[in-house]
């Protein structure tokens, strides 16, 4: 079953995201030396390690989990970061 997605870990990796973009903002997401708008890997695989660790060791059954996270993460961002784009005129 390729197409599973852990749904616990995408749920914890969510719950993540939503405590740190309410501490920090977008911002923290964005990488501070690039022009345009750029999400930074390191700061999504964080999240999602941070999620990982709090799921335990279930993850592992399925070893391209972590990397489907990841893609939610950075898909919920993008939406993030369009959507505040299109709010400030960009």
């Amino acid at each position: 079953m390729p197409n599973v997605v852990d749904l616990t870990l995408v749920s914890q990796a969510r719950r993540a995201l939503h405590a740190v973009l309410e501490e920090r903002g977008l911002g923290f997401f964005l990488q501070q030396a690039s022009r345009a708008p750029r999400l930074d890997s390191r700061r999504i695989a964080w999240i999602v390690e941070a999620a990982r660790r709090r799921v335990g060791p279930r993850v592992r059954r399925d070893p391209d989990a972590l990397s489907r996270t990841r893609r939610v993460v950075r898909r919920e961002l993008i939406r993030r970061l369009a959507d505040a784009m299109l709010q400030a005129g960009l």
